[in-house]
């Protein structure tokens, strides 16, 4: 084991402080020195991982679904528990999402911005622009952006929801996303030329950032040349579905039916309980996949929203038919939603299923613009308007095979390891320590020693 772990990190890992940008309470920002950590040569990590998984024969197609001489890789980056984590995760192995499978190659103590991202990643822009042309033996390497939709403008130097034109993958202006797809056409395309070209005529203008819109929102370089039909359309499925019970939330607080600690909110809770999901995951930030795919469950969507109606019949029998009616709408929004999730949300997608997806998407759409007239099409919606059924036609997998969930798991590991090393002065020793941890413990050869997990008994609240 120790001569594994000194092969895994002899060399491989860098660290400096390095002038990072800072947001002050007062609202402008500073420069000040934080920890960097970092791999070197990223395509030399990837390669001796590939070599690795190979030799401990853990390398997998997915029964077809990535072509035979391919290895897939995804590519992303998250800010969590005070660091921003630059990650890769081979697709072609039995769990791709698990924390197992995520190295991260790049780690700094600071913000996510713009620039930051840039004093961190642009090391690596001339490896990753060789990447697709790179073969480990005899595959060719096929490079993924995975991430969450601030992740990927800052990554492609768009300025983000904000923006006149926010989408990272056409140019579609804010006020065009109320038009359903069918009335106004797909808007043409980003492309990285495109996005570089209006990026040196935002420069040329003085980079006014009110000006923005006039260079469809390209403020900065994109960090790596990356095509832009391979970013991930993965976080679509999650937040689509909790900006609808946002909506839903926010239209029931107006109506008064919604009470800090009241009946409905009880009702409500001990529905979502009845399927495994608590209300606090959901408004702390916690409610991931699982809990989605749950939520969106025929069955389940029936549980929760009745439990709503009957304490209104309970609580408040005058206006319960407003209830009624209120209940009804979510009760289909939600059901078309779910035949959404429920084919994109496989890991291979034929033709067919890719038409199916389509028809789904449009009808959700169409009955969220009729039902909710007055509410607006935010951009992630958009995306799955749009883009959904594209990006799937073009890939023939679903957004969970490429998704983001390994990257968000990895914030937990590196806090406990963190803990370990906290008696260290030296920040950049400190963090160059739980790089370390982190590389042996994720290295195949460590992962095929480790016995599988013994499987629980289910208990009640699992039925």
């Amino acid at each position: 084991m120790r001569h594994v772990s000194k092969r895994i990190v002899d060399d491989n890992i860098q660290g400096e402080l390095a002038p990072f940008s800072f947001t002050l309470t007062s609202g402008g920002e500073e420069l000040r020195a934080a920890p960097l950590v970092f791999i070197p040569n990223l395509i030399q990590k990837v390669t001796q991982l590939l070599d690795e998984n190979h030799r401990t024969s853990r390398l997998t197609w997915h029964n077809g679904v990535i072509p035979e001489n391919e290895v897939w890789l995804k590519l992303g980056g998250d800010k969590g528990g005070g660091t921003f984590k630059a990650n890769f995760q081979i697709v072609n192995v039995a769990a791709p999402n698990s924390v197992q499978n995520t190295c991260v190659f790049c780690c700094f103590a600071a913000g996510d911005s713009f620039a930051n991202l840039h004093i961190a990643l642009d090391r690596y822009k001339e490896q990753c622009i060789k990447s697709n042309e790179i073969t480990c033996r005899q595959y060719t390497l096929k490079v993924f952006l995975s991430g969450d939709y601030e992740f990927l403008s800052k990554f492609y130097g768009l300025s983000g929801a904000s923006g006149a034109h926010p989408c990272p993958f056409c140019l579609i202006a804010n006020a065009e996303m109320a038009t359903p797809l069918i009335e106004r056409g797909h808007a043409p395309s980003r492309t990285l030329d495109g996005i570089e070209e209006q990026y040196l005529f935002y420069l040329v203008s003085g980079s006014v950032r009110k000006q923005a819109q006039h260079f469809y929102n390209c403020i900065f370089e994109p960090i790596f040349n990356i095509p832009l039909e391979q970013q991930s359309a993965e976080r679509t499925k999650s937040v689509e579905q909790l900006e609808a019970k946002i909506a839903a939330s926010t239209r029931a607080v107006k109506k008064g039916f919604l009470f800090n600690e009241g009946p409905f909110v009880k009702e409500l809770d001990k529905a979502l309980q009845g399927f495994g999901v608590h209300r606090q995951q959901y408004f702390g930030g916690a409610f991931v996949g699982n809990h989605v795919h749950a939520a969106l469950k025929v069955s389940n969507i029936n549980k929760w929203l009745t439990s709503i109606l009957c304490a209104a019949r309970a609580n408040l029998p005058h206006k319960a038919e407003m209830v009624e009616n209120e209940t009804v709408k979510f009760l289909n929004v939600f059901t078309l939603f779910a035949k959404c999730h429920a084919i994109y949300d496989n890991n291979f997608i034929d033709e067919t299923n890719v038409e199916k997806l389509g028809q789904c998407i449009k009808e959700f759409l169409s009955y969220f613009r009729t039902a909710f007239p007055g509410a607006t099409i935010p951009i992630k919606m958009h995306m799955l308007e749009d883009h959904a059924t594209e990006w799937v036609r073009l890939t023939h997998v679903g957004f969970g095979l490429l998704g983001e969930q390994g990257a968000e798991s990895i914030h937990a590991k590196f806090n406990s390891l963190g803990r370990a090393y906290t008696a260290i002065p030296d920040r950049v020793e400190r963090l160059k320590c739980i790089m370390k941890e982190h590389l042996v413990s994720i290295a195949p050869d460590m992962v095929a020693a480790i016995p599988p997990p013994k499987k629980r008994k289910k208990s009640l609240d699992d039925t």
